[in-house]
C-alpha cells in the first residue's frame, strides 16, 4: 500500500505545489525572507529544495500513468540530449556561482560566462531537466508537468529579481538591460 502511494503521480505533484507555494510565501515577504536566511539551518533548506524542486521531475516520469506514443529511440535521442544540455548548464552556472548561491548571504552579482547569456540558467536547466526526463521515459503526466514546472520559475524569478535589484540597485538594472532573457539564452 506504502508503495502504491509514491507510484501515484498525484502526490510528486502535490508535493511540488506545496513546496512551490511555501516557496513563493517565502519569497513575496521580505521579513520572511530575511527569517529564512537567517534562522533555517541550511541542511534543512538544501532537504527542502531537493524535495519541492528536483524530487518531483525526477520520480514522476517513472510513477504509473500513460505513455507517450513516441519510438524508443526518439525517446531516448531526445531525452539524453536535453538531459546532457541540463547537466553542461548546471555544472558551468554552478562553478561561476558556487553550489548553494541562493544559501550564501553576500554573494556577488555574476554578470558575465553563462550569465551574460541568460540571467537564470539554473532555473532554465531544471525546466530542461523536467522535460528530458518526461520524455527520456516517455511519460505523458511527467510532459505535461514539465510546463506549468518551467513556467512557475517565472513567478520566482520574480520575487527574486526584486531582491536583486534592492541588493544591487542600478547594477542589476543595467544587467537586465545587456541580459533581457530570464530563462531564454541571448543569441546575439
Amino acid at each position: 500500500m506504502l508503495t502504491e502511494f509514491y507510484t501515484n503521480p498525484l502526490f510528486w505533484i502535490g508535493l511540488y505545489l506545496v513546496g512551490y507555494i511555501i516557496a513563493i510565501v517565502a519569497l513575496s515577504s521580505s521579513g520572511v525572507r530575511i527569517k529564512v536566511e537567517n534562522k533555517i539551518p541550511k541542511p534543512l533548506t538544501r532537504i527542502f529544495i531537493l524535495l519541492t524542486f528536483v524530487a518531483p521531475p525526477v520520480i514522476l516520469p517513472i510513477t504509473k500513468g500513460p505513455k507517450m506514443k513516441i519510438p524508443t529511440p526518439v525517446a531516448l535521442t531526445v531525452g539524453i540530449v536535453l538531459l546532457g544540455i541540463n547537466f553542461i548548464i548546471k555544472i558551468v552556472a554552478q562553478r561561476q556561482i558556487g553550489v548553494s548561491p541562493a544559501l550564501k548571504n553576500k554573494a556577488k552579482l555574476y554578470t558575465t560566462g553563462i550569465y551574460g547569456v541568460v540571467r537564470h540558467p539554473l532555473y532554465m536547466s531544471n525546466g530542461l531537466l523536467a522535460l528530458g526526463i518526461a520524455i527520456l521515459f516517455k511519460s505523458m503526466y511527467a510532459l505535461l508537468f514539465s510546463i506549468p514546472y518551467a513556467l512557475l520559475y517565472l513567478l520566482i524569478i520574480h520575487f527574486e529579481e526584486k531582491n536583486l535589484l534592492e541588493r544591487y540597485g542600478e547594477e542589476y538594472k543595467e544587467y537586465k538591460r545587456k541580459t533581457p532573457w530570464k530563462m531564454i539564452p541571448k543569441v546575439i
